[in-house]
Formats: structure tokens, C-alpha cells, sequence
């Protein structure tokens, strides 16, 4: 399992999981948003396989945000964009200030919920040179006062890959077209990949909507996009 380590947003803690390449580096870093399920066991394998790819990846805790004993179902009542905005400045801060990692070389992915956080990370941070969005729902409306993660588009300065099922209904086809126009509108980078006979979730091993070959189309192209845009060293193992 990934390892645990404990950051300060706004006062208050935030777990995170971490895990860095063996090694000596630098090696570029990944922030992970994590789905509904929170830190689980998908998040840990997202984590450690990009640690294995030569990645510095950390996942924060957005729920660290919820009241104890919250109901994840309700947490649209309590999270902010604001909120999950400083949650990612923080954790890619934590990134920037080791020396195994290059700051010049930052990306960010995500699934589900956190293909929005994504979205909402490239578009308020230039930091990033990279972004990866599986089937990110809900990004047409805030979370909270301020832009949605739509709106913000024209203020990305990274390069993004997204990953859609052709049979989801949040993103629908016709929202990815939505924001695949926006995205060309605003002369951002970017590469959508769509797969039949796929709906919601569909990367998570442990999930109902499970598809192993669009997962793996998807992994393997999301694995070769950031090594190629962050440069991962040889030595990285």
C-alpha cells in the first residue's frame, strides 16, 4: 500500500498518500484526485504504479473537508471548488519542495470526481504541464461561488488527455463534445479517446462498471502521454 503523510490546508490536517520512484531523481511529479471511494484501494494502486513508472504521485484527502461521520452521497453540500483548489496547491507545493522532484515537471490526474478536479486543477493552476481526465461529470456547474471547471478552460496551460465510455450518461458523448469544443475553441492541447460499450468507472478493477480493455487502452495511453510530456529519466525504477 502507499504510503500516508499528513499536510496543513487552511489550518486544519489532510492525509495524503505518497510514494516516490527508488532512486535519487529528480523525478517529475503526479497529483492523483482521487473518485467517490476516497483514498481506497484504487487510489493506492494508481500511486504506487506511477511511483513505479518513475513518477513522484501524491492523492489528497479532499473529504478531510466533511464533518465525521458526513455521508460521501452529500458531500456537494460541503466541498467547494475552492476547497479542492487548495487542497491540490498544497499537495503540489509538497511535490515542488522535494529535492527528488522537479517542479518544472508537474501533472495532474484523476477519475471520476477527480476527472473534474482535474479539469479544475489545469484550470486554475499553470503549473502543470500535464492532464489526464477519466470520464470527469458535473463540470458544466461549481462546486460552491466562482467558475465551473468548464468555464475555466481558456486558462489552461497544460496539455490534456481525457478518457470517456461511450455509454456514460455524466459525462454524456454530448457533454464530452461540449467540452472537447471548448477546448479547441480556446486553442488548448488536447486528445480525447472514447470507447464503446463503456460507461461510468469504468478503469476501477474494483468497481461494477469494470471494462479491462478500455482500462488498459487507457492506462497504457495515459502512461505514455505523461512520460513523454513530463520525461521520465532512466534511472527511475
Amino acid at each position: 500500500m502507499a504510503g500516508e503523510i499528513e499536510l496543513q490546508v487552511d489550518g486544519g490536517p489532510m492525509r495524503a498518500l505518497f510514494e516516490k520512484p527508488k532512486g535519487t531523481g529528480p523525478f517529475p511529479g503526479i497529483v492523483v484526485c482521487f473518485h467517490m471511494g476516497g483514498l481506497d484501494v484504487f487510489e493506492h494502486w494508481l500511486v504506487e504504479d506511477l511511483a513505479r513508472q518513475g513518477f513522484a504521485a501524491i492523492a489528497p484527502d479532499h473529504y478531510h473537508w466533511l464533518p465525521p461521520g458526513f455521508p460521501i452521497e452529500r458531500r456537494r453540500e460541503i466541498l467547494t471548488d475552492k476547497g479542492l483548489a487548495m487542497d491540490l496547491a498544497v499537495s503540489r507545493s509538497y511535490l515542488e519542495c522535494l529535492d527528488e522532484v522537479n517542479g518544472d515537471r508537474l501533472g495532474i490526474l484523476g477519475h471520476c470526481m477527480g476527472g473534474r478536479t482535474t479539469l479544475l486543477g489545469v484550470g486554475v493552476d499553470k503549473r502543470y504541464k500535464a492532464g489526464c481526465v477519466w470520464y470527469g461529470g458535473s463540470a458544466f456547474k461549481p462546486l460552491g461561488e466562482g467558475p465551473s471547471p468548464v468555464d475555466r478552460i481558456p486558462n489552461i496551460a497544460a496539455k490534456v488527455m481525457g478518457f470517456f465510455g461511450n455509454d456514460d450518461k455524466n459525462p454524456s458523448p454530448d457533454d464530452v463534445n461540449r467540452i472537447d469544443a471548448a477546448m479547441t475553441a480556446a486553442g488548448i492541447a488536447h486528445e480525447f479517446h472514447r470507447y464503446d460499450k463503456t460507461g461510468h468507472g469504468f478503469m476501477n478493477p474494483h468497481g461494477r462498471s469494470y471494462v479491462e480493455s478500455s482500462a488498459r487502452d487507457s492506462w497504457a495511453r495515459a502512461s505514455a502521454f505523461l512520460k513523454q510530456t513530463l520525461g521520465v529519466k532512466a534511472t527511475a525504477s
